[in-house]
């Protein structure tokens, strides 16, 4: 394995690892919550809530790009 070969995987396992640590957070906040649920006095529609709360936890998202820019602080960075 050559020296730029070593390097793009070696970039693409640490993507892998960013989104791995990405997804895990957000489990981790979604179990949270649904514990909080689960903990909490009954309400009618708790059940159809945790539900949501375990779905949107299973659906795949990119991790925030550090390097973007929003709003005024963008328009601060203009010449």
């Amino acid at each position: 394995m050559n020296h730029k070969e070593r390097d793009s995987r070696v970039m693409h396992a640490d993507q892998i690892r960013a989104r791995a640590l990405h997804d895990l957070k957000r489990a981790r906040e979604a179990l949270a919550l649904i514990r909080d649920i689960a903990e909490s006095a009954p309400v009618a529609d708790s059940l159809p809530n945790i539900a949501r709360l375990a779905r949107a936890a299973l659906v795949g998202t990119t991790p925030p790009d550090p390097a973007f820019v929003q709003g005024e602080e963008h328009e601060r960075g203009k010449p």
